[in-house]
């Protein structure tokens, strides 16, 4: 009963272009500072650092196939035999963008991609010491998390069918990798940060997080980082995206 009441709210909420963006459920995060990164895992996640971010909302579920339909006109998913309350995939981070703006142009609020520091906040419950979200073993991370290939079944699931961490946040471990906005650079910088956005020095190359149906244990981590060009298209249907608006300051 519970999932079939999602996908009807989620359903609905795509019917029309226009509507899509008043109904994209967001969660409100307060903002706070915390340590960012992991030790002992990739070097990329490197050095631990502190960050402060400022509140902001963020989706609570990564953003379905029949959303990004209703907005860009078109369905690329390599899964879409999944259905309409499966996330979106095979989108490029240059159309995530398009998306973001096309959202922000129908007058509900300021969308945008989360920066890496909201993003490893939101999937950290608020910036606690969790490795996978909502603080849960590598032996409960079935409950949070599509996974590990075979048991995910070699492809996406609707969202929103695992449980949520501790922000009320879902699948911000596994199903599909998530884009986000900022620049790769490697190692961390080691200052403290407020509300930190990486649009120069390193790599060219945009970041996701948050691991995809196809990854391993350690590679859906809240820590774990993936980079690639703004127009990479991923043929095997692991990346989408997850959408934050911002708070008027």
């Amino acid at each position: 009963m519970a999932f079939s009441l999602l996908a009807a709210a989620l359903g609905a909420s795509a019917a029309r272009a226009e509507e899509v963006a008043a109904t994209i459920e967001m969660v409100r995060v307060p903002g706070g500072c915390y340590k960012m990164g992991t030790q002992g895992y990739e070097k990329h996640e490197q050095p631990i650092h502190n960050v402060c971010v400022s509140d902001f909302e963020i989706g609570k579920y990564e953003v379905t196939q029949a959303q990004w339909r209703a907005v860009m006109g078109v369905n690329p998913s390599k899964f879409a035999g999944c259905g309409d309350n499966c996330p979106v995939d095979k989108v490029s981070w240059l159309q995530a963008q398009e998306f973001v703006q096309k959202l922000s142009a129908q007058g509900k609020g300021m969308f945008r991609l989360p920066t890496e520091a909201e993003w490893e906040y939101a999937c950290r419950s608020g910036g606690k010491d969790e490795t996978w979200p909502g603080g849960v073993g590598a032996s409960e991370l079935g409950e949070v998390a599509w996974f590990n290939k075979a048991e995910a079944g070699k492809q996406t699931h609707p969202v929103g069918t695992k449980k949520a961490n501790g922000l009320g946040l879902h699948d911000m471990a596994g199903n599909v990798w998530e884009w986000v906005q900022d620049k790769f650079v490697s190692p961390y910088p080691t200052a403290v940060e407020n509300n930190p956005k990486i649009e120069s020095g390193g790599e060219e190359k945009r970041v996701m997080r948050g691991g995809s149906w196809d990854g391993k244990a350690p590679y859906v981590r809240c820590g774990i980082r993936n980079r690639y060009d703004i127009n990479f298209v991923d043929s095997d249907g692991r990346v989408g995206v997850r959408v934050l608006r911002e708070i008027p300051r």
